[in-house]
């Protein structure tokens, strides 16, 4: 049995060992930090004939007790020593004040002003005029298309010319001898007449709408070679049509030209390819203006209105542009739970030249963050931001008194470009701390305590 209790004793005795240290270690870090490590030994005063050390120099020396009080919220510092802890204060201020939301958001081009261009027949690239980044303007031609369809079309309007002025000249005559012909034969020439017209008309409407521009007075008034020298290039450029064989060139050609003032941002054409309608061929995109769409959480989703504006930053722009908000959306997405809201901006030229594109201050699809203005204060009391204090229940300043410095509780508003809106809690005149606001904190914190 003995045996047996010497056993267990020596192996419980390394734990126990273990067990004592620490609770001697623990005791000794407690009452060290509850006597801040002076063990009783702060108290006693140093004898006056012991030697001074040279090597540890003076600390300095602590402002005068009686220069730091409280009463009522109110810390007597005087002026000197409020200029040795870096306080400084400024007069409250009035100034425009933007009550703003912070949103996400994505440049893009404005979709009204961008457009997928394909053929309007079937045929073949005969040559491209623009490359990516072009600048273009409205009819500027892009490339020009081989397409048999257009010259049937063309084919069909030199008859339908031929077929009204045979037509018409027969109808003439016969009015010149309407008492010596048949009522019958002359208003079955009225009819013909007629019937060529409409054809013509038709044939006109044709090309029309294949994008070729084409006046019925100017081309029945020329002869037959002046007419098939027209239609075969009509629509072609100058310069195009300067370099052409009239005797080998096709009437087949038909342009592919631009709708409106932009850049080409994007190309599928090359020469010998067969295209359709229903293939894209050019991309172009008008960036005078840009659309900027701003993700807004849905907690915000109320704040927003159409006509508020918008001040948008895109990442590595070297400004902000400003615009208005034109559109927002009636459903949430659906991945985000965020609500899109779009503003229309413009898109400002940072250096004038012939590819205006690459000095143009947006780019597409870049991300930037917004402000939406939500209300604009034009006389808002304001003070710098810094001078804000938090307790962990109030925002508070600290006044200028004539024996110090006050808490003042104060009702914030917004806070922009450093400086804060004091909804209520400050009056005009009043003098705040700027700068080191914090020590005066810390100095009520401290007496607080004890």
């Amino acid at each position: 049995m003995i045996a047996r209790i010497l056993n267990a004793w020596k192996s419980q005795q390394q734990r126990l060992t273990y067990v004592t240290v620490s609770l001697i270690l623990l005791t000794i870090l407690k009452f060290g930090h509850a006597t801040h490590w002076s063990f009783g030994m702060g108290s006693q005063e140093p004898a006056t004939d012991a030697p001074q050390s040279s090597a540890a120099p003076a600390a300095p020396a602590a402002p005068p007790m009686d220069d730091v009080a409280e009463k009522s919220g109110e810390i007597r510092l005087a002026s000197d020593v409020a200029d040795q802890v870096g306080i400084r204060i400024e007069p409250v201020t009035r100034r425009k004040i933007r009550h703003t939301l912070t949103v996400n958001g994505v440049t893009g081009y404005d979709q009204d002003r961008l457009a997928q261009l394909s053929v309007r027949v079937p045929g073949h690239v005969w040559r491209v005029q623009k490359k990516v980044g072009e600048v273009i303007r409205h009819g500027d031609c892009l490339a020009i298309i081989d397409a048999v369809q257009v010259g049937e079309a063309k084919t069909e309007f030199l008859q339908a010319v031929v077929s009204m002025e045979l037509k018409a000249k027969t109808l003439e005559r016969l009015k010149r001898v309407a008492n010596e012909v048949a009522e019958r034969s002359l208003r079955q020439a009225e009819a013909e007449e007629r019937e060529a017209r409409l054809r013509l008309l038709s044939s006109q409407q044709k090309l029309i709408n294949l994008g070729l521009p084409i006046k019925l007075e100017e081309m029945i008034s020329c002869t037959d070679s002046e007419l098939a020298a027209r239609i075969r290039t009509i629509g072609l450029p100058p310069e195009v049509v300067a370099m052409l064989d009239p005797q080998t060139t096709t009437a087949n050609l038909i342009p592919l030209t631009a709708p409106f003032d932009g850049i080409v941002i994007g190309r599928a054409a090359t020469v010998g390819e067969i295209v359709s309608p229903e293939s894209t061929q050019f991309v172009v995109a008008d960036i005078d203006r840009m659309w900027i769409t701003v993700e807004v959480r849905k907690e915000h989703a109320g704040l927003v209105r159409i006509g508020q504006s918008i001040d948008f930053l895109a990442d590595g722009a070297s400004a902000s542009v400003v615009g208005t908000i034109d559109w927002i959306s009636t459903e949430l997405n659906e991945a985000t739970r965020t609500l899109s809201v779009r503003a229309s901006v413009p898109n400002p030229v940072l250096e004038e030249g012939p590819h205006t594109s690459n000095r143009r201050l947006l780019k597409a699809n870049t991300f930037g963050i917004g402000k939406i203005v939500l209300r604009e204060t034009p006389h808002a009391v304001a003070v710098p931001t810094p001078s804000v204090q938090f307790d962990g229940k109030k925002y508070f300043v600290f006044v200028r008194t004539p024996s110090g410095f006050a808490r003042r509780d104060v009702r914030l508003g917004p806070a922009e470009e450093g400086f804060t809106e004091i909804q209520e809690g400050l009056a005009d005149g009043e003098v705040v701390v700027s700068g080191g606001s914090h020590v005066l904190k810390a100095e009520l914190l401290m007496i607080a305590s004890q």
